[in-house]
């Protein structure tokens, strides 16, 4: 049987059974999912009285477990994706303003797209997610601006001094690259570290010392950390796309998809 007319046949299925989903709604959920089922599942025909209907669901469960795990994630990832489509949609009505006077940017000031970024030196996805930033960057060169903005978790024992150890190589010109040298470490940071960088870096050690413990690394720390309050920000990575929120190391495609969202509010 071809996949057009199997996954036809479990969509008819599907639809009788989510009429009496109230009843048993996780079944409803499964069927749901086969639709999305890569290839062809042979299905018995629609016309089954509705109290066969279970029985022949878990045959098929019972059948293509496989399928039905692969495709039931698929559902929910489809799902998830949806809401947070509407999401989305529903802040481009209203979005959240960023204040980012004085933090550390990549790319021109005047870019269409600015993206501002909260994180966590020691957090393993805000690591995971440079990769998707860097990516961004050379792609929209010229069309995006990054700020990073700190918001060390207090999980992480070393969070907190790298985030005050980049300020200081930010005061002399090299926040980025002694961000680049902190993910790398991530959860292998120790106090040594931030020195260690900061002589790898060629910074002045004495001068890169004094601005770490200053008040004004403690003001920017604290400055980012009220933002990420205000915009109720409690897990890192988060970003903000021209004043879109997008929570977690999101895949590539999601951050391409709300630029696609903010390039069509703003054309």
């Amino acid at each position: 049987m071809g996949t057009r007319q199997s996954l036809g046949k479990i969509g008819n299925i599907e639809r009788l059974i989510i009429r009496q989903s109230m009843h048993r709604p996780s079944i409803a959920v499964l069927l749901a999912g086969l639709l999305v089922a890569p290839g062809a599942i042979a299905a018995e025909p629609a016309a089954v009285p509705p109290a066969d209907l279970e029985k022949q669901v878990l045959e098929i469960i019972q059948r293509y477990p496989e399928v039905v795990y692969n495709a039931l994630r698929a559902y929910q990832s489809q799902a998830v994706r949806a809401q947070r489509r509407a999401e989305w949609q529903r802040q481009l009505e209203n979005p959240v303003k960023v204040d980012f006077q004085g933090a550390p940017t990549l790319g021109p000031a005047d870019a269409a797209l600015t993206l501002v970024e909260f994180s966590d030196f020691q957090c393993p996805y805000c690591s995971r997610a440079q990769s998707t930033v860097k990516t961004l960057l050379e792609k929209y060169k010229g069309r995006i601006r990054l700020v990073y903005l700190h918001l060390p978790l207090p999980v992480h024992p070393q969070a907190k001094a790298a985030a005050l150890a980049a300020f200081a190589a930010g005061e002399q010109g090299k926040f980025f690259a002694y961000h680049d040298r902190l993910f790398a470490l991530g959860e292998q940071l120790v106090p040594e570290s931030f020195e260690q960088i900061a002589r790898e870096l060629n910074l002045d050690v004495i001068r890169f010392n004094r601005d770490r413990e200053s008040p004004q690394a403690l003001a920017r720390l604290e400055s980012d950390l009220a933002q990420a309050r205000r915009l109720e920000l409690d897990a890192t990575p988060s970003f903000v796309l021209n004043g879109l929120v997008l929570k977690g190391a999101l895949p590539i495609e999601e951050f391409e998809e709300a630029i696609k969202l903010v390039q069509s509010k703003s054309g």
